[in-house]
């Protein structure tokens, strides 16, 4: 079994959605191994997935590892992404990021603009547990905001990721070339 606790690590007693969170450390700290090999501590690659009917999907291994390997749960979040037609993905340790941009950004300023930003970032949120095969269960409305359908094409996008329809995605103008012929690679593969 993978150990993703480092020595002397001791939990903090914080919780999100009834999950605890690890102690406020550096990830590359950390440095969790598996196979004397470290697990990276961002979130990379393209791949693409199958939602089935009863809105199954399975999170890729490399990002479930990173997950872990950053929060020490088997939890990820999800929200609609603000400036994209895509949904967003995370470890539970970015909620801390959320509420320092929070903060940051109203500066002890508790009026009407903080309690809207507020709803946005941490309202549309679901947090989602997986099984060991790293299989989640989209609600309806992650699904529809996602505009997932039978495939969901997971990039890892550094601090986070995001969930595309492949078929969204595709038609986004101004798409990367290297990126819009591996997303196509990745859907004829899938479709053969």
């Amino acid at each position: 079994m993978l150990s993703l606790f480092h020595r002397g690590w001791r939990g903090s007693g914080r919780s999100i959605a009834g999950l605890s969170l690890a102690p406020r450390t550096s990830v590359a700290r950390l440095a969790p191994k598996k196979r004397g090999m470290v697990i990276r501590a961002w979130f990379a690659g393209t791949y693409l997935n199958g939602v089935d009917a009863k809105h199954r999907l399975s999170v890729p291994a490399p990002l479930r590892e990173t997950i872990e390997a950053r929060s020490q749960q088997k939890a990820l979040v999800l929200a609609p992404a603000e400036h994209a037609p895509c949904l967003v993905g995370y470890d539970l340790t970015h909620f801390e990021r959320l509420e320092r941009r929070l903060e940051r950004e109203f500066d002890g300023d508790f009026g009407p603009g903080r309690g809207d930003r507020g709803r946005i970032l941490f309202g549309t949120t679901e947090t989602l547990r997986y099984d060991d095969t790293g299989r989640i269960v989209l609600s309806p409305i992650l699904k529809e905001l996602g505009g997932l359908d039978r495939q969901a094409l997971f990039l890892g996008a550094g601090d986070y990721f995001e969930i595309w329809s492949p078929e969204t995605l595709l038609a986004e103008a101004g798409l990367d070339a290297r990126l819009k012929r591996i997303v196509a690679a990745l859907v004829a593969g899938r479709a053969a």
